[in-house]
């Protein structure tokens, strides 16, 4: 096992200012996080700079583009998922699935052939009723599995997409489900992280999978091997607050960036392996 990083040295502020950021995303040279007040925000990071472009309202989560430059938000506050042009328009995508109305979804996450993966983490903390769900390319949504059902939260696909993989904050830990050629399998418990409330996830280009804790402070890398470490830890609380989504950017994807729900900025760690590209279907 590698030496943990320090956060007091290692992590860095890249925006301050920001009313509780949830989800991060990289994209054309940009960094995006969405807030508690219903803004989509893009931060330049090299001064830091903020500017909005959208105020869709409700409480953000989750984010992903896709390949025309929409982001595809969670929007927790109202219920829905809401796509949101380069320009900064925004639509409603979707508020039910089969019937029932979403409550908090949480993390949208593509895959190559255009499916978009959702988590909706339930009516609340301790109700246990949450699901995974699927936006097919045509635009059908369907339950893809209910057994994730306490608090499904982040989502990242395997870098050749042969598994996909949940958080379960209230579990806690991340499961998993075999896919191949679209088709999910059963769930499976890959990885128990008691006593932790895990959030978010991001693979790098060796395949690693970083995990992001909002209790405690502190982000776990699990190696292809399956080998877990504790890679950044913030005993204090004071340089990375609730790290909750992560998301790799900046030059090469050297940089992993991690957003702080209980905090007012967005931090950043450069990190030792490049990480792996999200695709933009």
């Amino acid at each position: 096992m590698s030496a943990i990083r320090d956060a007091a040295t290692d992590v860095r502020p890249v925006a301050g200012g920001i009313d509780h950021p949830e989800g991060v995303a990289w994209h054309d040279g940009r960094l995006y996080c969405g807030t508690e007040g219903g803004e989509l925000l893009r931060i330049d990071p090299a001064d830091g700079s903020i500017e909005v472009v959208s105020r869709p309202g409700g409480f953000l989560l989750g984010l992903a583009f896709d390949g025309a430059g929409n982001c595809i938000v969670c929007d927790a506050g109202a219920g829905r998922l809401v796509r949101i042009a380069p320009d900064g328009s925004a639509e409603t995508l979707l508020d039910s699935v089969e019937g029932r109305k979403l409550t908090s979804p949480n993390f949208p996450a593509f895959a190559s052939d255009g499916t978009l993966w959702v988590t909706e983490s339930g009516s609340g903390w301790t109700a246990d009723d949450g699901y995974l769900f699927r936006i097919r390319p045509g635009g059908e949504a369907e339950i893809a599995d209910d057994a994730c059902r306490r608090f499904p939260n982040g989502l990242a696909l395997a870098p050749d997409e042969s598994r996909l993989y949940v958080v379960e904050s209230r579990w806690p830990g991340v499961s998993s489900y075999p896919l191949e050629s679209g088709v999910l399998g059963a769930r499976e418990e890959t990885l128990p992280l008691p006593p932790t409330v895990p959030d978010g996830l991001a693979f790098d280009a060796d395949g690693a999978l970083y995990i992001g804790c909002c209790r405690p402070d502190r982000i776990y890398r699990l190696a292809p091997s399956g080998v877990l470490e504790i890679y950044l830890d913030d005993f204090t609380g004071e340089f990375m607050t609730t790290p909750t989504n992560l998301a790799f950017g900046g030059d090469g994807l050297r940089t992993l960036f991690l957003a702080g729900l209980a905090g007012w900025s967005v931090n950043a760690v450069e990190a030792e392996v490049a990480g792996h590209p999200l695709v933009r279907p």
